[in-house]
């Protein structure tokens, strides 16, 4: 009996050491998790936006001494079609460990040479490829409303790629490449949600605060669906514009309602389906 307590001892050194052990290779000790994510504010007359992601990384600074540092994540590089991520639906760029006591509040990325888009014009199909300005060589830096990269949580950060404005058409005609994005945390702000008929109006949407718009291109949810859905997140709080804009070859009328975002609430715009008047029609 008199050897039982160094036998506690001896064990409980052991799992000290096999635990200090784990924490030198375990990326998650002292860490966050952080998910990058990007989504779309579509266009209205591109099809499809092809964007090549070369590099990622983030600026932390540390809520104690104050001092930052960029950070690379551990992204291999991919093209996204941008405009698939319209109304809500995102696709994960990354998913990694970062020292936690940090706020991130930049994000840069670089692009590749694979920048293209697919524009419908009234006779053809056209894909026409991008080029990257000289000033965007080293990246795009996106202030981010600010996160706090906190012990043993996961972090979600979206990218908000606006493609109505990140195409400009040179004198000769180049197309150049030239992103408007914002980045906030996944629980910011609201949400907005609504649907639109009929068909024949293919309508886009666009909601507007001050000096930010954003766009929509609607779509069917459910197939044999008689209208289309839309959804907005990440709006700021108080009054929104929303504009349905229907087709103007297809002699409807243009509506415009008031939606009132709270923070982390998703506000369903009434009725279901906002439906648009002919022009004929009183």
């Amino acid at each position: 009996m008199r050897y039982q307590p160094f036998l506690y001892i001896l064990t409980a050194t052991l799992l000290l050491f096999l635990w200090q052990a784990c924490d030198e290779d375990d990326p998650s000790v002292n860490a966050s998790r952080l998910r990058l994510k990007l989504t779309d504010a579509a266009s209205v007359v591109v099809r499809d936006l092809y964007v090549d992601i070369s590099e990622i990384s983030v600026f932390l600074v540390d809520t104690e001494t104050r001092e930052g540092e960029w950070v690379d994540l551990e992204f291999p590089g991919r093209t996204y079609d941008v405009l698939k991520l319209r109304n809500g639906k995102m696709v994960q760029l990354v998913d990694q460990y970062v020292p936690a006591g940090r706020e991130l509040q930049q994000i840069r990325i670089k692009f590749g040479n694979d920048n293209y888009m697919v524009e419908i014009t009234d006779v053809e199909i056209e894909t026409i490829p991008l080029q990257i300005p000289p000033q965007l060589e080293e990246g795009l830096v996106i202030d981010a409303i600010p996160m706090e990269m906190r012990l043993n949580t996961i972090s979600n950060m979206v990218i908000d790629l606006n493609a109505a404005i990140s195409v400009r058409i040179m004198e000769n005609g180049d197309r150049y490449l030239y992103p408007v994005a914002r980045a906030f945390p996944e629980v910011y702000g609201g949400k907005l949600k609504g649907y639109v008929a009929p068909l024949d109006a293919n309508p886009y949407v666009k909601v507007i605060q001050e000096t930010d718009t954003f766009f929509s291109i609607p779509e069917i949810e459910t197939t044999g669906d008689q209208m289309v859905m839309f959804q907005f997140i990440g709006l700021r709080e108080g009054d929104w514009e929303v504009h349905f804009m229907p087709d103007p070859e297809s002699n409807f009328k243009d509506t415009v309602i008031i939606a009132t975002i709270e923070e982390g609430a998703t506000f369903n715009i009434s009725p279901k389906p906002v439906r648009l008047k002919r022009l004929t029609e009183e």
